[in-house]
């Protein structure tokens, strides 16, 4: 384990110092990855994340830092430090007022040193402290894998893997193939699903295999640890595991965007011909979703029951892959000339039943009529579920909700304005819509008038059955109802974003 700010003070050298918590902020547990020491203003932008930082006090209050205490404290925070340390000695016995109030409010922490000693003392007995036990968990590594390397050399199945794993563990494991499909099964509890343990993706040259879960009832599972059962496990599994092309061809589907956002022509021609391919009709409708697994022995059998009762529906399938405790794909029905809301109520329906599962967070896109479509939303999908996994807080396991719902949250987290319009209009307007002037407009007067449709029909000038009709015709189009209040709200904001993106360039050119 990382050494943490709670264990630095406990440290004989740094004990000398009588430190303090003066601010507790979210953690004294948070892990130091070293100890810097630098009193700039803007040190922030010399610091990688993860480092404790020891200033004198009279540093926090020279050429009236003090007023700018507030972006002092937030630039750290951004920074992600694990703690500031504060040198409260002589000159500066007190943390200035502003600096303890933005620290409450942005969750840092600060330890006071009520004694002086060298700083350089500090770093030099807290980063060997880093050093060694750092050290010891690479040597843990080392002997934990020539050890599994061992169990596997002879492994001739799945369940031989398995059994080597459990036996060198003492711990219960269970693998299952690209499909979901438990493939073997190893330990005491053989028969008792997992629970709070890891689940690990097993993957060969960046091609899906399928998922490894290990209980952690008497081993703690570190990300080295993880990533090296990884690397050592996979390639023996590959043999067993490897769906041959068809996987490949999904893989590539479901993988979205090169860039995130908007596939390009070329990546729309591939997953064009790949949907083909894979026995889906130029008139098929899609419905994107993506599984968040705690568990995955815990959730499949939610999984695949939701599956069954779906694909029960004449014309309707579905296609998903398991991404370690990934679960990512598609519902689809192969003819979209009926109404497109009652097919996505179909599959929400569907989803609906996996949602109250505990071990699942899942998320849907909305439905898809066009390769482009489609693969634009699995890169928003995998975005939603990138944020989910940084964010401190626990994963809303047991929920279900759509990409739109948290649209604006990612807005704000790219850097680029421009990225971000660009992103939201992918998402919301769509390739198809995109290109409708005259749907583009309705849209832009329903927003203008607050989707007042008497105000919206007076601005364009038309009949109320005329407005209705070509509502009818987006929803047609992107899946999504007036109904929908979350995503009608997106897409009429991600309509007005287009229009006033066309405007902007067509002055641009005009200027020139």
């Amino acid at each position: 384990m990382a050494v943490t700010v709670r264990e630095v003070l406990d440290d004989a050298l740094v004990a000398t110092a009588e430190p303090q918590v003066e601010v507790a902020g979210d953690s004294l547990d948070n892990p130091v990855r070293w100890v810097f020491t630098n009193e700039r203003e803007d040190v922030a932008s010399f610091l990688a994340g993860g480092e404790l930082l020891v200033v004198e006090g009279r540093s926090l209050v020279a050429d009236g830092r003090e007023k700018r205490a507030d972006e002092y404290v937030k630039s750290l925070v951004n920074a992600d430090i694990a703690a500031l340390m504060v040198e409260l000695v002589e000159e500066v016995t007190q943390l200035p007022k502003m600096l303890v109030k933005a620290a409450k409010h942005e969750g840092l922490t600060i330890i006071g040193l009520r004694r002086r000693i060298p700083f350089v003392d500090i770093c030099q007995s807290v980063n060997t402290m880093i050093v060694r036990d750092q050290m010891r968990m690479q040597m843990q590594v080392d002997v934990m894998s020539t050890s599994l390397r061992s169990e596997l050399a002879q492994a001739s199945n799945p369940k031989a893997v398995a059994d080597g794993i459990a036996n060198l563990f003492g711990e219960d494991v269970v693998i299952f193939d690209v499909d979901g499909l438990e493939v073997a099964r190893a330990g005491q509890n053989i028969n008792t699903a997992t629970d709070c343990g890891i689940v690990l993706a097993l993957e060969e040259q960046k091609r899906p295999l399928g998922a490894l879960e290990i209980s952690q009832r008497n081993t703690v599972f570190d990300e080295a640890m993880c990533r090296r059962i990884e690397q050592i496990a996979a390639p023996v599994l590959t043999l067993y595991l490897d769906g041959g092309a068809r996987v490949g061809m999904v893989a590539h589907l479901i993988a979205g965007p090169e860039d995130g956002v908007h596939v390009s022509p070329m990546e729309a021609r591939e997953g064009h011909a790949m949907l083909d391919a894979l026995g889906f009709a130029a008139s098929g409708v899609y419905m994107p979703f993506a599984m968040k697994l705690k568990s995955v022995a815990n959730a499949m059998p939610a999984i695949v029951s939701m599956i069954d009762d779906f694909e029960s529906n004449g014309g309707c399938e579905s296609i998903c892959l398991l991404e370690g405790d990934l679960m990512i794909g598609f519902l689809a029905a192969q003819d979209s000339g009926g109404d497109v809301s009652v097919f996505s109520d179909r599959c929400l329906h569907a989803l609906t039943q996996v949602a109250a599962n505990e071990y699942v967070y899942t998320v849907h896109g909305r439905a898809a009529l066009d390769t482009i479509s489609l693969m634009d939303a699995f890169g928003a999908l995998r975005s939603v579920i990138r944020t989910c996994i940084s964010n401190d807080a626990e994963c809303p396991y047991g929920t279900l909700e759509c990409v739109d719902s948290s649209l604006l949250e990612r807005m704000l987290g790219m850097e680029r304005t421009d990225e971000a319009v660009r992103m939201v209009i992918t998402q919301t307007v769509g390739h198809e819509l995109m290109h409708n002037a005259m749907l583009i407009d309705t849209l832009c007067a329903c927003f203008d008038n607050l989707d007042n449709k008497t105000g919206a029909c007076e601005q364009l000038g038309i009949q109320r059955q005329t407005l209705y009709n070509r509502l009818d015709k987006v929803t047609q189009i992107v899946g999504i109802a007036p109904t929908d209040k979350i995503s009608w709200s997106m897409l009429l904001l991600g309509a007005k974003m287009a229009k006033s993106q066309h405007n902007h360039t067509i002055s641009s050119t005009s200027a020139l």
